[in-house]
């Protein structure tokens, strides 16, 4: 019976020498690779079967993720929250309703719902359908004329809508959008700008959409080639008014948008609802205007609910688009639920708690935001490996979140990647890239039939990030030949 066991381990001993060998080979390949010379690298696989280390170099060094991060965020809003869970938008008025005219105000409360009104996200009413409802609520409740204004209640989040953290660059453009207890329109704008038929003139803003009537836009926009797309940057403060608009796009004729961070996405959602009701004939006496600290609403009474999509539906979203604000609202409705206030460092508190109450050593872990955007941001790839681990192992939340993952040869971020090879389809993965930066976390099934939760980062390469990513796709591969 032991010779027959050691004469099968020797048989296979030379498989595994080989698929190990794959993967040092890929791992030595970027330590000696000249791109990577001031690099930083880091990678880990560990078998989730028996959570031991399968492959790794310097795992546990804390290196910036991009957009990895968003499924330490989505992955801790599954499991806290529940994958079931809605958020909520309530509409609401205060004072007494007398002869159809309401002596009070009208308040849309929000409980940080990302997806409100999102002009992007599938299966959600758009912004016009979604005053529709409100309106049609409106009416119900019996009121004709309001005697007051249209107030945003977004004081389920704190009013700290940016993260300190993220560059100034960013700020002001769609992917920079803060996050409010009352998100509107993916808290983004389009701006479109009529088109110059010169080179180097300046393209002229035709108007905005949805309307933001205070924005004041210097625009030092300029055209360049009719091919070289959007190159222009907003620059924009949140809660402000005056908007510095950089940066080129193509000349030629007609209109060319590009989308902007709405300063004031609560205040907007006010607006648009007060319009909407005056359209329907329903006079508004002032205007609208935003609550942002907690106040007592025991004098409301609640005449509407609005749900969401499910939990599921807007990680799916925030992991396949790689939305930076969906990922602010989970962060921050963990803190909610967690600490009893929606800030931005009780989510990371408690998703920090989260896993550590899991099992995992957090030292090292420095967690800035919730989406990756920001370049203080540190986890180590051994970290990553280990929260997908768990993940795996959560049985109420696994199957949603394995779901969300880009799919290599397939879908997302992947979809061009690992074709033709042991990788392809066995691979599902969060991809994050910034400047200098660029990373996969996920899961690989091995030829071998192992599953293997792995992190690989790369920080400050010398060549393009479609190089790198090229270089990285041969240790994926690496991995998928393991037995």
């Amino acid at each position: 019976m032991h010779k027959t066991l050691l004469i099968s381990f020797l048989l296979s001993f030379p498989l595994l020498i080989t698929a190990q060998t794959k993967i040092e080979s890929a791992l030595k390949s970027l330590e000696k690779d000249n791109d990577l010379k001031y690099a930083s690298i880091g990678f880990c696989a560990i078998d989730i079967k028996t959570n031991q280390i399968y492959a790794q170099r310097a795992p546990t060094k804390a290196l910036i993720p991009a957009s990895s991060m968003k499924v330490i965020t989505t992955g801790a809003a599954l499991a806290i929250l529940g994958s079931d869970y809605k958020f909520k938008t309530f509409l609401e008025y205060s004072g007494s309703i007398s002869n159809g005219t309401l002596n009070g105000n009208i308040y849309i409360r929000g409980t940080g719902d990302p997806s409100l009104a999102s002009p992007i996200m599938e299966g959600v009413l758009t912004k016009e359908a979604l005053m529709a409802e409100f309106i049609a609520v409106i009416k119900k409740a019996g009121i004709k004329k309001i005697n007051g204004a249209v107030v945003g209640d977004g004081s389920y989040f704190d009013d700290q809508v940016m993260i300190p953290t993220w560059q100034w660059g960013d700020i002001g453009n769609h992917y920079g959008a803060g996050t409010s207890g009352l998100n509107y329109h993916d808290n983004l704008y389009y701006i479109h700008f009529k088109r110059a038929k010169d080179y180097g003139s300046t393209p002229r803003v035709d108007h905005t959409v949805p309307n933001i009537p205070q924005l004041k836009f210097d625009n030092r926009v300029t055209s360049a080639g009719s091919r070289t797309g959007d190159n222009a940057y907003v620059y924009s403060a949140p809660y402000g008014t005056e908007v510095t608009l950089r940066g080129t796009i193509p000349k030629g004729s007609g209109l060319f948008d590009i989308k902007g961070a709405t300063p004031d996405p609560t205040l907007l959602c006010a607006h648009d609802l007060r319009n909407a009701l005056m359209a329907a004939s329903i006079p508004v006496s002032k205007e609208a205007s935003t609550q942002r600290l907690l106040k007592n609403k025991a004098s409301r009474k609640k005449i509407h609910t609005h749900y969401s999509p499910s939990l599921t539906t807007i990680c799916k979203h925030t992991n396949e688009a790689s939305r930076n604000m969906y990922c602010e609202a989970l962060l921050k409705t963990i803190g909610a639920k967690s600490k009893g206030l929606g800030s931005t460092n009780n989510g990371i508190a408690a998703i920090t708690d989260f896993w550590r109450g899991r099992g995992l050593d957090m030292a090292g872990f420095f967690m800035k935001d919730g989406c990756g955007l920001s370049a203080r941001n540190g986890v180590s790839p051994k970290t990553f490996a280990e929260i997908m681990r768990k993940m795996y192992l959560d049985k109420s939340a696994f199957g949603d979140f394995y779901n969300q993952m880009a799919i290599a040869g397939r879908t997302g971020t992947l979809r061009n990647m690992c074709r033709n090879s042991s990788a392809e389809n066995n691979v599902r993965a969060k991809s994050g890239s910034m400047n200098r930066i660029r990373s996969y976390t996920g899961f690989v099934t091995t030829k071998g039939g192992k599953k293997l939760a792995f992190s690989m980062i790369v920080n400050n390469y010398s060549c393009s990030g479609y190089m790198m990513k090229k270089k990285l796709e041969t240790l994926m591969i690496a991995l998928a030949e393991s037995n």
